[in-house]
């Protein structure tokens, strides 16, 4: 009996850690999963707003020696696949006193293909020891204004179809016809307007910008910008900002001396001596 009890005792205390363990891997697989779902941006489809102009703009951060190359890798696969689905609108790189490199890639892309190419483009940025920092994603209801404008066109198509019938009805040169003129002319001009809200609207349809921003890390690792460059400008600033306080204070003393100079030498002169003697002479008198 006793070897019994110890046998069922041993059995639910293994039983016990087990679950014990389970439990730990499920939390530590769970904070892994967090960590993965913070480093990219949320997958979420956009396939389900239909006449809806999506605009992109992707933030990277990179070593400053990979951001030329991953650009041109970028620009290369928008290349690759065609001015019909994708065009390259402006590009730029630039590095400023800091040597902070930075960079930029704007382009206009198929609507069906934009998202996968910018989730491309991170994977590339990834590859490259980068990462992705800020991610917009900006829209305008297009279909909705070019709705609106479609049944605007078709009023006004209609009152100048109505108009023109009462305008042959009219006899020339009276001021009816004038004003049947001057109506169809201004319905003309708001369904000319119309007519083109919905052809910008169609061309927004038809595209999806999308901006690339690369950001560098500076010279060093782990910091921002180049911690010796930076001191060095710090130390070039302070003997300019000190010589500049001493030809300031030359400027200053140097005149005031040479006044000074020109007094004392006045002042010793014979004609001075002469004035100075004038001076003193009555008072010797009554002393």
């Amino acid at each position: 009996m006793p070897s019994r009890s110890l046998a069922a005792g041993l059995l639910t205390a293994t039983a016990l850690i087990l679950c014990s363990c389970s439990k730990n891997d499920g939390r530590s697989g769970g904070s892994q999963d967090l960590q993965e779902s913070t480093s990219s941006p949320p997958s979420i489809s956009l396939d389900a707003a239909p006449g809806v102009a999506f605009n992109y703009s992707y933030d990277f951060n990179l070593p400053d020696e990979r951001i030329s190359s991953t650009q041109e890798a970028h620009a290369s696969a928008c290349e690759k696949l065609g001015l019909a689905r994708c065009r390259i609108t402006g590009m730029s790189y630039s590095v400023d006193q800091n040597e902070q490199v930075t960079a930029e890639l704007d382009l206009k892309l198929d609507p069906t293909i934009a998202r996968e190419f910018g989730k491309s483009a991170q994977q590339s940025v990834e590859s490259n020891d980068g990462k992705l920092i800020r991610l917009d994603i900006g829209s305008t209801d297009q279909g909705a204004a070019i709705e609106q404008a479609t049944k605007q066109k078709q009023d006004a198509s209609t009152q100048i179809a109505q108009l023109q019938q009462e305008l042959a009805k009219t006899k020339p040169g009276t001021q009816a016809r004038a004003n049947l003129m001057s109506q169809i002319e201004e319905l003309q001009g708001q369904a000319s307007q119309q007519a083109r809200v919905i052809e910008a609207g169609q061309a927004a349809l038809a595209t999806t910008p999308m901006a690339f921003h690369y950001y560098g890390r500076g010279g060093v690792p782990g910091f921002r910008g180049n911690p010796v460059h930076a001191a060095w400008m710090t130390f070039v600033s302070t003997v300019v900002w000190l010589v500049g306080i001493i030809l300031q204070a030359l400027a200053v003393l140097i005149p005031v001396s040479i006044l000074l100079a020109i007094i004392l030498g006045l002042w010793r002169t014979r004609p001075m001596r002469v004035v100075r003697r004038w001076i003193r002479g009555p008072q010797e008198i009554e002393a």
